[in-house]
């Protein structure tokens, strides 16, 4: 086994897990490895943000308070430097050091997904590269991390700025994929459960979709009203009322699009379950705008005089920002590893263009490496498995094609990894933001609406579609 870790952390080996042995598929160990690289991405940002850390290093006396330690220097004639010019504290913590980490990581993810560019198979010499040498890429991480935090800020912060730029772009990409695979998800979900209840004639199955579309519905409206009670006032809050009674409009619309007769007719199996998720996601992302949302004397909001109190957290946050943020993080890996695994498929892949049944249609990435109804085929036990030797390798299958894209799925971690970055930072500016403070940003309010209304958007897009194209395309849900 110690001969395996060795082969997978400075060779090209692919890494399997204690607890499965030979069992697990190295695609899958591979993708798994790889999301560890955001979980390092949140501790160590998690860390550069606490305002623990942040004093504490500006207390350091040798690092950043200025002491009499000075540095000789070779020429006789240029006088020794102090210490504190050579280090400036402000650079590891806040908004600006968790830039910079983002920033690295996701070069990281770039270089692979230009590397990984048509990699059909596990022969090909870069799938070592993709699947092995752990430990070098760890090591390539903390450097260009490190390399990162030597790029001068520049005048009127020309690093936070770019970073900033990257980073919303890269973000909006990403929020519109995420938005994508939950209306598919929704969809795919409502209609494997549908084809159960057919094939075995079984009603439970359609018993299971009414429990969940009721739960979904309630949980919304309980949390709707909620909203009204907590985030809005009689005088104020304008604009609070505007985005829950923007949600709570668009839910409506689409739960009755879904189960009008002319939608039925051409997508028999949409329904109230697909619209009740959405309506679920969308109001969570409702809630989450509007617990992050700049509140205070100067706002338009004074929330924090009646309804939150700030004695606890602070003059910038408040515990509903708090709580929005850490169920965002754990919402965000969620999406992040439902996403990397499934929409980095070939199949999901043709899905994601648009559904193309041929071939000769072409792809998002250069080869078609596997097709949608070819498994590959897996490696057969080894004489170690079969005498009952613990081996810490995975079975190889991607002899004869790829199950996933590489490239597409490191271009995906790219999006996240900046994605993180600004969820992390609250969709701040690291130039203007208060780094002792988790803030709350107008920023970060308009990018969770836009999203949530997106998303009823091409939901309600998905219904009406094969009304409006029907003659114009083939939809794999129409009726013939």
């Amino acid at each position: 086994m110690c001969l395996d870790i060795l082969c997978c952390c400075i060779g090209p080996a692919a890494c399997g897990l204690c607890c499965c042995g030979s069992k697990v598929k190295s695609s899958v160990v591979t993708r798994l490895l790889y999301m560890t690289f955001l979980v390092g991405v949140l501790v160590v940002s998690s860390i550069m943000l606490a305002p623990s850390v942040q004093t504490g290093l500006a207390n350091t006396e040798v690092l950043c308070k200025g002491v009499n330690v000075t540095v000789p220097v070779l020429n006789p004639l240029v006088p020794a430097i102090p210490i504190n010019s050579l280090v400036r504290c402000d650079q590891f913590v806040g908004y600006l050091a968790v830039y910079r980490i983002c920033m690295a990581v996701a070069s990281f993810f770039f270089i692979l997904m230009l590397m990984m560019i048509c990699v059909c198979s596990s022969k090909d010499p870069r799938s070592y590269i993709q699947n092995g040498f752990w430990l070098i890429k760890w090591l390539v991480v903390i450097g260009l991390v490190v390399g990162f935090f030597f790029i001068p800020e520049g005048a009127n912060f020309v690093f936070s700025q770019v970073s900033l730029g990257i980073g919303l772009f890269a973000s909006i990409i990403f929020i519109v994929v995420q938005v994508v695979i939950l209306v598919d998800f929704a969809h795919s979900w409502a209609e494997n459960w549908i084809e159960r209840a057919e094939e075995n004639d079984n009603k439970a199955w359609y018993i299971l979709m009414l429990v969940f579309s009721v739960i979904f519905y309630i949980g919304s409206a309980v949390a709707i009203i909620l909203l009204y009670v907590f985030f809005t006032e009689l005088a104020s809050c304008t604009w609070n009322k505007v985005f829950i009674s923007g949600t709570l409009v668009f839910s409506v619309i689409v739960s009755i699009v879904a189960i009008l007769p002319w939608v039925q007719k051409v997508q028999p199996k949409s329904g109230l379950l697909q619209a009740s998720v959405v309506t679920a996601y969308c109001t969570y992302l409702t809630w989450s705008a509007v617990a992050t949302e700049p509140y205070g004397d100067q706002a338009d909001c004074h929330l924090h005089n009646s309804t939150i109190n700030l004695a606890l957290y602070g003059e910038h946050s408040t515990p509903s920002s708090l709580a929005a943020s850490i169920v965002g993080i754990i919402v965000l890996f969620i999406s992040v590893g439902y996403i990397c695994f499934s929409l980095s498929s070939q199949k999901q892949l043709r899905k994601l263009k648009g559904g193309a049944k041929d071939d000769s249609e072409g792809s998002l990435v250069c080869c078609d490496c596997l097709s949608p109804d070819e498994e590959p085929d897996d490696e057969t036990e080894d004489d170690d498995e079969k005498e009952g030797k613990l081996r810490l390798r995975s079975v190889n299958d991607e002899k004869t094609r790829v199950t996933y894209s590489y490239s597409f799925f490191h271009f995906l971690m790219m999006l996240a990894v900046l994605y993180f970055m600004m969820q992390l930072t609250n969709w701040g500016d690291p130039g203007n933001a208060d780094t002792e403070h988790f803030q709350n940003t107008w920023a970060s309010t308009g990018v969770k609406i836009a999203s949530a209304w997106l998303c009823f958007i091409i939901y309600l897009w998905t219904l009406i579609a094969p009304l409006v194209l029907g003659s114009c395309r083939d939809f794999d849900y129409a009726e013939e």
